[in-house]
């Protein structure tokens, strides 16, 4: 797998970016959101993303610079419009006042409407631990999840994430759809004609598949059956009823025909989507040291604890990507072949720039 330096794939996301003609500030957000992800392992939400994205501005679905105003403010809570923007614009702005809100009231809680894809979820949530906040967030999207002993897909798979302080110890930082995989994931194995494990996804009548591409054109079904099932309602809920967006089923599927048109040419739309973001200020319940203390006790023992047989060692949800994170930092990113051939064909053939060549 080749490795890519850091600093030349930020580079080069950036001169993406800016050929797409958003504000200088939205160029260095959004390529620090793919960045950040290809660091942290979860290429699903990396790089892969930014011809997608990209076509989404320079096709004109996505309103390329929004300005935000909150259509409701009481206090704690408020909602914001997202006027059809890219997800990572407007969550970045809702998740900052999250933040503003817990310091004011010890709780921040704020609803997105009119969105889109906002990326990985714990980019926003991880905004909260500098402040010594525990961060939250879900959303949902265009349907690709069926209920659980359904065929039709009528939810997206609507992923969440926490993160929370953890004092001296890194911090704890859950991130994960309620479908076994995301559907990110799948595309890329599709691309490198990989075979899905079992149990991940339905074929669009409904049988059992371990073809991506055919998944692509199926659903993706959801992790622990019901239970993930469940989840997924919840975050349905939160997401589009509170907030006043679209359902999954109102905002639609993502393939139009062919796996091969979502794999190769796939252009961000302008969803209709909603998210939540949350933070909560830990001082408010006393001793926020204290908390981060016990939250460390309690990393401690779960990671000295005895471990199973054939298992080397126990980690705590956000450590595998914090490892990844400080290595690729300095030893580059490896990323897919087929990753690199699509955002190379991307610069060449469709904006024309330099293609990412400088690997280490």
């Amino acid at each position: 797998m080749p490795i890519v330096d850091v600093n030349n794939l930020r580079s080069f996301t950036e001169e993406v970016l800016r050929k797409v003609g958003i504000d200088e500030d939205n160029v260095l957000l959004i390529s620090d959101v793919l960045v950040d992800a290809d660091l942290r392992g979860v290429h699903s939400h990396g790089v892969q993303n930014l011809p997608r994205w990209a076509r989404g501005f320079l096709n004109g679905h996505l309103i390329r610079d929004p300005i935000f105003e909150e259509v409701t403010d009481n206090g704690p809570i408020a909602t914001i419009d997202a006027q059809g923007t890219l997800g990572v614009i407007a969550s970045n702005f809702a998740m900052d006042l999250a933040i503003d809100r817990a310091k004011k009231y010890g709780i921040g809680i704020i609803g997105v409407k009119n969105s889109s894809h906002f990326g990985p979820a714990a980019y926003y949530t991880m905004k909260a631990l500098q402040h010594k906040q525990i961060g939250y967030c879900t959303t949902n999207g265009p349907a690709v999840m069926a209920p659980w002993g359904g065929k039709e897909a009528l939810l997206s798979n609507n992923p969440f994430s926490y993160a929370i302080p953890a004092g001296e110890e890194p911090p704890i930082v859950l991130d994960m759809a309620c479908s076994v995989s995301a559907r990110g994931r799948i595309r890329m194995m599709a691309r490198e004609n990989e075979t899905l494990p079992e149990g991940w996804a339905i074929t669009k009548d409904g049988e059992p598949t371990v073809d991506p591409r055919e998944a692509v054109e199926g659903t993706v079904l959801p992790f622990g059956g019901y239970k993930g099932y469940g989840i997924a309602v919840i975050n349905e809920i939160l997401s589009a009823a509170l907030t006043g967006a679209l359902f999954s089923f109102e905002v639609g599927g993502i393939s139009k025909g062919p796996a091969e048109s979502e794999l190769q040419k796939h252009e961000q739309e302008a969803w209709g989507c909603g998210h939540v973001f949350g933070a909560i200020d830990i001082n408010r319940f006393g001793n926020g040291e204290a908390f981060q203390s016990r939250v460390a006790y309690l990393i401690k023992a779960l990671k000295q604890s005895p471990t199973a047989k054939g298992v080397e060692r126990i980690y705590l949800p956000g450590e595998i990507e914090y490892d990844l994170k400080q290595n690729r930092m300095k030893d580059g990113i490896p990323l897919p072949a087929s990753t690199i051939e699509l955002i190379n064909s991307f610069a060449i053939e469709e904006i024309g720039i330099t293609p990412l060549v400088d690997y280490l």
